[in-house]
């Protein structure tokens, strides 16, 4: 990135820092502050660094984002009808990273689920400070500094100690596509205590087809035996930016699930990062990347094994066309003492151009002697044998490339335990997958 465009940023945090610092709390400035600070000295990252070594985000630099003041709920209507989730759950909107509560619901709430916009829960007082920003540190990237430094909007989901939550949280992140250049900066807060159990979802959405840019994070502290599963649904314009990371901790005996599923943006980079603090938890991380055209699709996932009696499974696969590229880079660390420990990763990539590209980085750095870890990848092509199967059975070369990519792409959407999202997913596919384009002999 230039350091033009480094300016640029520093420049419109430096004021946003400015513009918000009568009555934030000393603790909320220190970390705008500390983002600044460390997006000032990181600059944004190049080819050189190892993390970024596939993903050149200078296409970010080249253009002024800024942050949306005002946003017109109503025409926003229809959107929102579109892409909610059915049913009686709680449910955020944000139209250009700025939250709507005229689209949200907030009402009926069970009792000990707390769900609100971040600005109100900073407004209010909320206990913050020691769950912002602990696990997304803005030394982790210059893209969590930059967050970090703009921090003000978002979500804090709040589950009580032993609250079982039965419908799903929708945080619902509509992207206007309007010509002004806008950046959101949402930072989602989620602590789920003890013996609670959580269902969320963050869907990042575009409206119309403009260019944007979404840098969102997000926090997740999971209780002693707590469960939480978290859905990711990525499908903004595809001339749009998105930069994404999760970022878990985990309690004694804790389940965690992620599920992310990538389909839009010109750029968009997906991480998870998982810290198992205590004990026998468990950890499941599936990815869906589907591209074409000219989209960069990455995906980042770090399982920080720290402790004994952790399991961890993980499942990524690629679908690219065209001139699309996808990449993961995916890290398995197992501590000294962390015996006893059951990892197992896989990436799987499909392509089907000669012009597609997909890069696999899998990673094991085991420093404990009793465990059993496994990692694999592969790139490859639509089986041929298989195309002529089907074609030999009167199937156009086109509909049998989408029935076997949907095949390949089934393993990953049936995971997916929320069946109207599944659905919603599966909708999605039909429509954009690679191999489905008519007229293909």
């Amino acid at each position: 990135m230039t350091d033009e465009g480094l300016r640029y940023y520093l420049d419109l945090a430096e004021r946003f820092q400015a513009e918000r610092s009568a009555g934030a709390p000393a603790w909320l400035r220190e970390l705008r502050r500390d983002g600044i600070e460390q997006l000032s000295r990181q600059g944004f990252p190049t080819s050189r660094n190892e993390d970024w070594k596939y993903t050149n985000v200078s296409s970010v630099s080249c253009q002024s984002f800024c942050p949306v003041h005002t946003v017109h709920e109503a025409s926003m209507e229809a959107a929102v009808e579109q892409q909610r989730l059915p049913g009686p759950g709680a449910r955020l909107v944000f139209v250009d990273g700025r939250f709507v509560r005229e689209l949200s619901r907030l009402d009926g709430l069970p009792e000990g689920l707390q769900v609100r916009s971040l600005r109100e829960a900073l407004e209010e007082g909320a206990p913050l400070e020691e769950l912002v920003g602990q696990r997304a540190r803005a030394a982790s990237s210059a893209f969590t500094a930059l967050n970090m430094a703009l921090l003000e909007e978002g979500a804090w989901v709040d589950v009580a100690p032993g609250t079982v939550c039965a419908d799903p949280v929708q945080l619902l992140f509509l992207a206007r596509g309007v010509a002004t250049l806008s950046l959101a900066s949402p930072r989602v807060v989620v602590r789920a205590g003890a013996n609670s159990e959580l269902t969320l979802v963050e869907s990042y959405v575009g409206v119309a087809p403009g260019v944007s840019f979404t840098n969102a994070v997000t926090e997740v502290v999971l209780g002693d035996g707590a469960r939480v599963t978290h859905l990711k649904l990525q499908a903004e314009s595809e001339v749009a930016f998105h930069i994404g990371s999760l970022h878990v901790e985990q309690g004694r005996d804790s389940r965690f699930a992620s599920h992310v599923l990538s389909l839009g943006g010109a750029l968009a980079r997906n991480e998870v990062h998982a810290l198992f603090k205590e004990r026998g938890g468990e950890a499941t991380l599936n990815g869906l990347y589907v591209g074409h055209g000219t989209q960069h699709l990455d995906q980042w996932t770090n399982l920080d094994h720290a402790q004994p009696d952790c399991t961890s499974r993980e499942l990524y696969k690629g679908v690219l066309d065209d001139n699309a590229r996808g990449t993961f880079h995916g890290k398995v660390m197992v501590r000294p003492d962390a015996q006893h420990t059951d990892a197992r990763q896989n990436n799987r990539n499909l392509l089907l151009s000669e012009t597609a590209s997909a890069e696999a980085r899998p990673q094991l750095e085991i420093l404990a002697d009793d465990v059993k870890c496994a990692h694999g990848a592969t790139v490859g092509r639509l089986d041929e044998q298989a195309l002529f199967y089907l074609r030999s059975r009167g199937i156009p070369r086109g509909e049998a490339e989408r029935l076997l990519t949907l095949a390949f792409a089934t393993e990953v959407v049936s995971a997916i335990p929320l069946a109207s999202l599944r659905t919603q997913v599966e909708d999605l596919l039909t429509r954009k997958l690679p191999g489905a384009k008519e007229g293909r002999a």
